[in-house]
């Protein structure tokens, strides 16, 4: 565990600085207090960019990650899709247990507006944790497990966590509910690659778990 920690330190340290710094936050300020403060800057430019990109979080782009690493290892295509299935299962297990309310709703209580970006279905239900942010945290950690360039492992933890704003951004979720989903795409990804890369039934079958799952070789004829 030590050792991925250290491979993967260009993911893992802004992550640990990320975990500081909006911990820090939680503590110090209200939910409703972080979020009027984020909700003061928008700018066009800003709604056209992160209406699109929180779509990297959304669970259905897991498919083409999967197609892209079946041309790579086939251990990676499974560890994928099993860590994708661990995150997706825990957050939607919590989603339904704290069915907290989301910005527009808990605003509306309040009695105050939130600038709203255009063009954006609003939710109002099923805030804590995020799906976008568990989701796009577990796939960039493991797509930088899966990379030994450590600028691409940098870039990988700025795309997720974009994704994870983006959604504070649109008022779909608070900064507790990126940070919990957070916790859990990470230790998802953790959990789910230690265990398939060094666990003893997948050992056995290294030589065909780490071959392509899809080849464009053509094979010699006789």
């Amino acid at each position: 565990m030590v050792s991925l920690f250290k491979k993967n330190a260009s993911f893992f340290i802004p992550y640990l600085l990320f975990l500081l710094v909006c911990g820090s936050l939680l503590v110090f300020y209200s939910k409703v207090e972080m979020h009027s403060y984020i909700n003061r800057y928008h700018c066009p430019s800003a709604d056209f960019f992160f209406s699109y990109w929180t779509n990297l979080g959304l669970g259905i782009m897991i498919i083409p990650v999967i197609l892209i690493l079946a041309f790579v290892r086939f251990r990676y295509v499974l560890i994928s899709f099993i860590g994708f299935l661990i995150t997706v299962t825990i957050n939607d297990s919590l989603k339904a247990i704290f069915h907290s309310a989301r910005p527009v709703t808990v605003f509306s209580w309040l009695g105050e507006s939130l600038y709203l970006v255009p063009n954006v279905e609003m939710y109002s239900w099923n805030s804590f944790p995020s799906g976008h942010a568990a989701t796009g945290f577990c796939m960039f950690c493991l797509l930088s497990f899966y990379t030994k360039n450590n600028f691409l492992k940098t870039i990988y933890f700025l795309i997720a966590l974009l994704v994870s704003y983006s959604r504070m951004y649109l008022s779909e979720h608070f900064l507790q509910d990126i940070y919990a989903g957070s916790l859990i795409g990470i230790c998802s990804a953790i959990l789910t690659y230690s265990w398939i890369m060094n666990g003893r039934i997948f050992t056995k079958f290294a030589g065909r778990l780490d071959k392509p799952l899809i080849s464009l070789k053509r094979n010699n004829l006789p």
